[in-house]
């Protein structure tokens, strides 16, 4: 047994972080919640993320990844952890997460008939509505470790490439889906990762992910505003573009891979194609429907639209990072739709925990 050690419990179904306090024992890890509960690690689950690095926080997981990260910051602690916990297994799939649906050689071969007899849109399309919904939701959490290892920036102390918003910054995104979730519009329990990074961006991922770049947040005066780009993000999603994406993108070689199981997530045929005209459309006629019906007013959406696809500073991410501002033909048409909307109604959130959210990633932490 150890002494108490310090860490963050991260537990899967938000992005914030929880202080606890640790110790490991024969069999198991003992975590200690502020609230006086306790949860029960067994040792013969647990994996280490990536090997121990110097300067670095040291982070476990469960074997069956589903989301949950234990973090130890303190260097005196993670040396315990190591000393404790000598032969703990790196998890295989930390650098290249995979996922796997099996269907066997047989689901392959009627895959390529199908191929070849409907052609790839409709494949695609039964593809998608076959795909079970845990698989989706295990491979938006893998793709999501990997789009923030990609994009997020250390933040030079603790090495952490996201931000918790805080209990403020939380009440703040939970208003936004509270609203959203009364119209019964959503079938996803959604989670929101906030990105250290420049980037004025949002992302969808499969599975109810949504990533916003603290960029973005900096840049918008008013929950309204990025509660409409949520409600785009959630358009993507609900109508399943990140997975049609994924398996159109992906080449028959690579399809057979994820068919037959095992599989690397490629995580670069995903983000390398931006999503289409069509699919923008419809994620837009998705998020003005459900803003109407959440009585959420667009106009602070469509002037965020306005300004930041006049913008170019992140041209060099074009080819890899579908942007929800792109300044295509359409984009004027775009605007106009939510500008024109003619929805009345605000968001009621304090003021002060929208100035926590909006200053996540700042230095000092959120207000």
């Amino acid at each position: 047994m150890t002494n108490l050690l310090n860490a963050r419990l991260f537990d899967g179904k938000t992005s914030a972080a929880r202080d606890v306090t640790v110790e490991i024992f024969d069999r198991y890890i003992a975590v200690y919640h502020s609230d006086g509960k306790e949860t029960n690690l067994s040792l013969t689950e647990i994996l280490l993320c990536e090997k121990p690095n110097p300067g670095k926080p040291l982070r476990l997981r469960n074997k069956t990844d589903n989301g949950l990260r234990l973090v130890f910051d303190d260097n005196a602690a993670k040396q315990a952890v190591t000393n404790a916990l000598p032969s703990l297994s790196v998890a295989e799939g930390s650098t290249h997460a995979r996922f796997g649906l099996t269907l066997g050689i047989t689901g392959f071969s009627i895959l390529v008939v199908l191929l070849i007899w409907l052609g790839l849109p409709v494949v695609v399309n039964m593809l998608v509505a076959i795909y079970p919904k845990s698989q989706e939701i295990e491979l938006g959490r893998s793709v999501r470790e990997q789009v923030v290892a990609l994009f997020g920036e250390d933040d030079g102390d603790t090495g952490k490439l996201t931000c918790a918003p805080g209990d403020r910054g939380q009440k703040a995104i939970d208003a936004i889906f509270d609203r959203f979730k009364a119209t019964g519009a959503l079938s996803y329990h959604y989670e929101t990762t906030i990105i250290r990074s420049d980037i004025e961006n949002a992302l969808s991922l499969p599975g109810g992910q949504v990533l916003v770049f603290s960029g973005l947040l900096k840049n918008m005066n008013s929950p309204d505003a990025l509660a409409g780009v949520m409600a785009h993000e959630i358009g993507h999603n609900e109508k399943h573009h990140s997975l049609n994406k994924l398996f159109s993108g992906a080449a028959l070689s690579q399809l057979a891979r994820l068919i037959t199981g095992g599989a690397q997530v490629p995580v670069g045929f995903l983000l390398e194609q931006s999503y289409s005209r069509g699919m923008e459309t419809e994620a837009d006629q998705f998020a003005i429907n459900l803003m109407r019906a959440a009585s959420i007013n667009t106009n602070d959406t469509a002037a965020l639209f306005k300004r930041l696809s006049s913008e170019s500073r992140y041209a060099k991410y074009s080819k890899i990072l579908p942007e929800i501002f792109s300044s295509h033909p359409e984009m004027e048409h775009r605007i106009a739709q939510f500008g024109n909307a003619n929805i009345t109604g605000n968001l009621d959130i304090a003021a002060a925990n929208w100035r926590a959210l909006r200053n996540a990633c700042d230095d000092e932490g959120p207000d």
